[in-house]
């Protein structure tokens, strides 16, 4: 899809084959995924080659940002999607140049989406230089506000987590899954973020002149508030894996609690299998066959075989109980 916006129109245009176009050259060339005949005509409009898809996903520093007297080609590897982490990234391309902006991308964008508000408003840039430093600031505040629904969910999911009800068990596995979710998004934020600082860094240290000294000034600020959002960026990562450290310890502890009930119903109930096991066999000699109260005094010792493993079992707990109650008033604060 190619979207052609103008500078004295508010009304933007999406580009179908043989459509015509109103004489003044337009200010944005927003492609989305776009075809052969799309990317055509954009390049025509633009007077210059469209990096292909391969090339914007290019990982070498030399092919993400590139530049001349007239034309910056500027590539985002990684480019956070409309869905919030919910899919893959996809690379985004801007080619820049006095008069115009170009940007080739492969999905729908939360930023893109608000620029796009933007430019049918009143206020919206009338020159291409303004409107790709708008693109970047609008970038950076999705991304500030994605991480701050990340921190308000985060806040929400430890109290789930740590919380006493009575289905806290099963609730676990959900938190796990939930808690990797905001990983990956946080992940993919950070990703964007990080290709967006490089090229305002790239641009702070060798812009051209025609950029002016506004935009320099505005990629500073901007660059401001990357570096603020990196170690907000650190501290949700604290918080995510101690979440996930505390999410594993729970699910530990109730595995151990399983065991512990699986062993004590081994060491009580294998005793009297013992005993059941010896009486049951089919042996004339055995004597107690012959007792008058021989039944009784079988189910008898079948019985005290349970009860004192059970009691053994119970004076130890008592025992550790009693030990952790002494630690704790001995290490209390006087």
């Amino acid at each position: 899809m190619l979207t052609i916006y103008w500078s004295d129109s508010h009304a933007p245009m999406q580009w179908q084959p043989g459509a015509a176009l109103p004489p003044a050259a337009p200010l944005w060339l927003d492609l989305i995924d776009p075809s052969d005949a799309e990317r055509a005509q954009a390049e025509s409009l633009l007077g210059t080659k469209l990096p292909t898809r391969d090339q914007t996903s290019s990982l070498e520093l030399s092919s993400r940002m590139r530049g001349d007297a007239t034309t910056l080609r500027l590539n985002l590897p990684a480019f956070v999607r409309a869905e919030h982490g919910q899919g893959m990234m996809t690379p985004l391309a801007l080619v820049l140049t006095p008069q115009q902006l170009a940007s080739v991308r492969y999905a729908d964008s939360l930023a893109f989406n608000a620029i796009d508000h933007a430019m049918r408003s009143a206020d919206a840039p009338r020159n291409s230089v303004n409107l790709f430093v708008a693109l970047l600031e609008t970038i950076v505040n999705v991304g500030a506000d994605r991480l701050q629904e990340i921190a308000a969910d985060l806040s929400r999911q430890s109290r789930s987590i740590f919380s006493e009800s009575r289905d806290h068990s099963r609730q676990l596995r959900g938190a796990l899954f939930k808690v990797g979710r905001m990983q990956r998004q946080v992940t993919q934020i950070r990703l964007a973020m990080l290709g967006t600082e490089r090229i305002v860094t790239w641009l702070r240290d060798g812009a051209p002149d025609w950029l002016g000294a506004d935009a320099h000034a505005r990629l500073c600020i901007v660059h401001t508030d990357i570096g603020a959002l990196t170690e907000f960026d650190q501290q949700l990562n604290d918080r995510i894996q101690f979440l996930l450290d505390a999410v594993l310890g729970f699910i530990n502890n109730d595995q151990n609690d399983i065991m512990k009930v699986l062993t004590v119903i081994t060491v009580v109930t294998i005793p009297p299998m013992i005993l059941a096991g010896i009486w049951g066999m089919n042996f004339k000699s055995i004597p107690e066959y012959n007792w008058e109260h021989g039944y009784a005094f079988g189910l008898t010792m079948i019985a005290l075989s349970m009860l004192l493993p059970l009691e053994e079992v119970g004076l130890r707990h008592a025992e550790a109980l009693t030990s952790g109650i002494v630690a704790r008033v001995r290490c209390a604060p006087e």
